[in-house]
């Protein structure tokens, strides 16, 4: 029974096979060999690598979503106490915003807060990241903590030079150009006037984004210290934020904000005006009309298999007319210096001796 199907198998294959007698084996033959075995093995490792390497595309788009407001999410620490703290937004219309509702500021002791500043940055180097690794930390669990790690409310200080506040929360802004800046009373606004000696905006930043929040996602200014020299002095962030959007290749979607900073810091010994520019932390904010999408994507599986079979088929050609070339080029310098061709070094020629009827094969 099985006989009869390997039969049938036998009978099946489409590629017919050389009986051995009319092989001949060489040396540059089988050097041959090994050169195609190699260069398929390159070919078929190079298309998995292909395979397994993800591509980004890139395109830009006039942003339809300018009629919708803007969240900016922020959470730092000053070494001020937070009675005389008062955080406001100023858009380009003229609108502000006194954003006190939507944020807490939680009372902190100074030096539990700030600890050792020793290695901070005041700004991050955000690495090039994969689609997919970004959409993973966005689906990432949130922080459920108003306080970041190793910093407790404070419920009571009893010297203000040793209290510092926590600004948290998401505030609601146009989407317009702004400032979002963080001052004391009597500062620029109304309110009692706070003494000079009490003005401290050394400053830690945990966070600051724009758009839905995700604590998971590092942004340029995220961990970052900044430290004041003196009373009298302004930190200003020059903040440019561009909509983005991010699309794996499962075509899941992902709506969120970059953008990029420069910082500049003027105290009095840089001649800072501080009469009609007042001490404090400044963000200020330009929303780009123009929105990127950023298009994560990978080859087929299929077009890479066809893609191998493409490639190891003509290598497995092209080394069969490269083999007859040099028996051709071999004979001809043989003929050439009168030696004869034997007929075992040759290719493609049969044996005359082959035809001959064996003498013996009669007895058989």
């Amino acid at each position: 029974m099985n006989n009869g199907w390997r039969h049938r198998l036998r009978r099946l294959d489409a590629f017919n096979k050389m009986e051995t007698v009319y092989q001949d084996r060489s040396s540059s033959g089988g050097f041959l060999s090994l050169l195609v075995v190699f260069a398929m093995l390159f070919v078929v490792g190079s298309e998995i690598k292909q395979y397994l390497e993800y591509k980004q595309e890139q395109s830009f788009s006039i942003d339809s979503n300018m009629q919708h407001p803007l969240q900016i999410n922020i959470g730092m620490t000053v070494a001020m106490p937070c009675q005389l703290i008062r955080v406001d937004v100023l858009d380009v219309s003229g609108t502000s915003q006194n954003v006190h509702s939507a944020i807490d500021l939680l009372p902190v002791v100074s030096k539990n807060a700030f600890g050792d500043v020793h290695g901070y940055k005041t700004v991050n180097d955000i690495d090039d990241m994969h689609v997919h690794d970004i959409m993973a930390k966005a689906a990432g669990r949130r922080r459920h903590t108003k306080l970041p790690a190793g910093i407790e409310r404070a419920k009571r200080i009893d010297r203000l030079e040793d209290a510092a506040c926590y600004i948290q929360g998401s505030v609601m802004v146009g989407k317009v150009s702004g400032l979002l800046h963080i001052t004391a009373y009597g500062h620029g606004h109304g309110g009692a006037f706070v003494p000079y000696r009490m003005l401290n905006f050394t400053h830690h930043i945990d966070e600051l984004s724009f758009g839905p929040l995700y604590p998971n996602l590092v942004n340029p200014l995220d961990n970052t210290f900044h430290l004041s020299s003196e009373h009298f002095s302004a930190f200003s962030y020059f903040v440019t934020v561009v909509p983005t959007v991010y699309i794996d290749p499962g075509l899941n979607v992902l709506e969120t904000n970059q953008y990029a900073v420069n910082e500049y810091y003027r105290s009095r010994a840089d001649n800072y005006d501080l009469e009609t520019k007042p001490p404090g932390i400044f963000f200020e904010y330009h929303i780009e009309p123009i929105t990127v999408t950023i298009r994560e994507k990978r080859d087929g599986f299929l077009s890479v298999v066809v893609r191998i079979c493409a490639a190891t088929s003509g290598i497995f050609a092209t080394a069969g007319l490269l083999h007859q070339l040099m028996s051709l080029f071999i004979r001809s310098r043989s003929r050439s210096s009168g030696h004869r061709v034997d007929s075992a070094s040759s290719v493609g020629i049969i044996d005359p001796a082959f035809h001959e009827k064996p003498s013996n094969m009669s007895s058989l």
